[in-house]
């Protein structure tokens, strides 16, 4: 699973700088633009940018539980990171060149990747044995 989200973090990773690149070629004068759509426009650019960096975490550090309940958790906390991944690069897609404004994409996938974030805090966290 860590591998997963190696790999996907990279795809994450390389559509942030297509659409840093969309943002350039699309927009090039940006003093002409609205700053409120300026705004919409970068912060869904850096939502896609963060979201890869959870996955490049979770790539190098997941370890899978033994445990069947804690191994659930972190399957399915990772498909919530997934999912919001995709659900913010949607929210790129539509929210800047079709309609123009915030909609619930974004916000859904930000709850989905603090679901999964939750999920893997909860499936992953082991309290120390104190020592008498």
């Amino acid at each position: 699973m860590s591998y997963a989200h190696l790999i996907f973090s990279v795809i994450v990773f390389i559509i942030f700088l297509i659409t840093g690149k969309c943002m350039r070629v699309d927009f090039p004068d940006k003093d002409i633009i609205p700053q409120d759509f300026r705004l919409l426009m970068r912060s869904r650019h850096i939502y896609i940018l963060f979201s890869s960096f959870i996955h490049i975490l979770l790539g190098v550090y997941l370890q899978i539980e033994t445990r069947i309940w804690r191994k659930t958790l972190q399957l399915f906390g990772s498909t919530l990171l997934i999912t919001g991944s995709i659900f913010l690069v949607w929210a790129f897609v539509y929210e800047i060149y079709r309609a123009r404004h915030f909609s619930e994409v974004s916000r859904w996938g930000i709850y989905l990747s603090l679901g999964g974030t939750i999920l893997h805090l909860i499936g992953g966290i082991k309290l120390k044995k104190v020592k008498s």
